[in-house]
């Protein structure tokens, strides 16, 4: 059976990244292994002086580290050995100000380690690790940046350019406009649960 890395950060009472992010696991928990990271409730560490420091001494090379320095860095190696052991992610987020919440994006600096999911070769350049494994992105926001004009979000294109940069090829559901177009809310939040559905099928046909 394969294993899937579900990713979530939904701490709004009422959340509609949660119910989306519940119905993909509703289709998906008897055809897969289901391994859950809320990031409300186990949040990466923000890359403050200490642990910044060991990181990037870590992607430089150096593995001598005393105790309490492997235990500073052990949130980190948790969290990439578990995008290594997934054969499938999925990340459900809402739209913050433009962008995914800090949360978000913390898990994303700890996943992206030199010599775990991308390497660098002089001659040859950047190599993502990933590349057996496939992601898809839950989107969520109140604002509709489908008809925006010139407002856009930019959340989902960096989760999707690091995704990249790791080898991990990526698709996205976007519910937009969940508090703009309220009138609209039961289509916007159907037509997502058809796309979770019509992508579980191909995920997991059997």
């Amino acid at each position: 059976m394969t294993k899937t890395l579900v990713i979530s950060y939904t701490p709004r009472k009422g959340s509609y990244t949660k119910v989306l992010f519940d119905e993909f696991v509703k289709l998906a928990k008897k055809k897969t292994k289901i391994i859950h990271l809320d990031l409300v409730e186990t949040p990466p560490d923000l890359l403050l002086t200490k642990n910044l420091n060991l990181i990037m001494e870590w992607n430089q090379g150096k593995r001598d580290f005393s105790a309490s320095e492997l235990k500073t860095l052990s949130n980190h190696h948790k969290m990439v050995e578990q995008v290594l052991e997934a054969d499938n992610i999925v990340l459900a987020f809402p739209i913050y100000n433009f962008t995914m919440p800090a949360a978000v994006k913390a898990w994303i600096d700890a996943i992206v380690v030199s010599n775990k999911t991308f390497s660098f070769n002089p001659e040859t350049g950047f190599k993502g690790l990933c590349n057996d494994k496939k992601a898809l992105l839950i989107v969520v926001s109140g604002f509709d940046y489908n008809n925006s004009g010139n407002i856009k979000e930019y959340g989902s294109s960096t989760v999707k350019q690091n995704f990249d940069f790791i080898g991990i090829s990526s698709e996205h559901i976007f519910a937009f406009g969940v508090d703009q177009n309220r009138e609209q809310l039961n289509s916007i939040l159907e037509n997502a649960k058809l796309e979770i559905k019509n992508l579980s099928k191909r995920w997991f046909p059997n």
